[in-house]
């Protein structure tokens, strides 16, 4: 017999249907324990849906400084910055039709689609199509072949969302300026939705003391959108 379609419902009848269980245990001459209460499954927040980033061409640390880059990542990056300043064209991942990388993908000028599900969490990407999934709950490879966007885990911790990210390669930047990560770079992310799930925040850290003194951090913002993840071609460093 079912009765009620929600929790609630069931919740209400549950009384009923135990004095119905009582009066027919007693004429039997047993006893009936109480009905224990249901537990409510925990529920987490829902990031799915659209969204519009906060673009970051540049990249520095939440209080306006530079990353603390070790003297030889420093004096990379700052040549790199003099190239650009001087006007010459830099080449990167990015502006080569490659992807963008982890952390970079996550701030680029294109929307992202979230798609949730309890096994893993889905980020669409409408730059070059690329595609990111961080599945909940399951380990991070411990010896990864690098690529590009490098392998993603996720879990709770209350309502924030944490991802973390390994086995990425050398070939990518955190941003247009050129701060390094490399094989031993490990990206440490925490999601919240804000303002009722209009915004999200996502504080990023990046962990690696080949390039490094110590872990340093940075946030990006995104707010829902209503829009539909468009096609994106590029080719030769052009949109088409």
């Amino acid at each position: 017999m079912f009765f009620g379609n929600s929790t609630g419902e069931v919740g209400k009848t549950l009384p009923i249907l135990h004095r119905c269980m009582v009066a027919v245990a007693a004429a039997a001459g047993l006893t009936l324990a109480a009905p224990q209460a249901i537990a409510a499954s925990p529920v987490h927040p829902d990031f799915s849906g659209v969204w519009e980033m906060k673009f970051r061409e540049y990249v520095r640390k939440d209080d306006g400084t530079i990353p603390p880059l070790r003297p030889a990542a420093l004096a990379q990056y700052n040549k790199r910055v003099a190239a650009l300043q001087a006007g010459q064209q830099i080449p990167d991942s990015a502006i080569e039709c490659l992807p963008h990388g982890v952390p970079r993908i996550m701030y680029t000028p294109y929307p992202v689609h979230i798609i949730q599900r309890p096994e893993v969490i889905a980020f669409l990407f409408e730059v070059n199509h690329n595609i990111r999934l961080a599945y909940v709950n399951q380990p991070l490879p411990k010896d990864p072949d690098p690529t590009y966007m490098g392998y993603s885990n996720a879990r709770w911790e209350g309502k924030t969302l944490v991802v973390e990210t390994n086995g990425l390669n050398d070939k990518i930047q955190i941003d247009r300026a050129g701060l390094p990560e490399g094989e031993s770079t490990r990206i440490v992310e925490r999601m919240n939705l804000l303002e009722g799930g209009k915004k999200l925040s996502d504080n990023i850290t990046v962990i690696d003391d080949t390039l490094y003194t110590e872990p340093w951090s940075f946030t990006v913002s995104y707010k829902k959108v209503d829009y539909k993840i468009m096609e994106y071609v590029c080719e030769n460093n052009r949109m088409r």
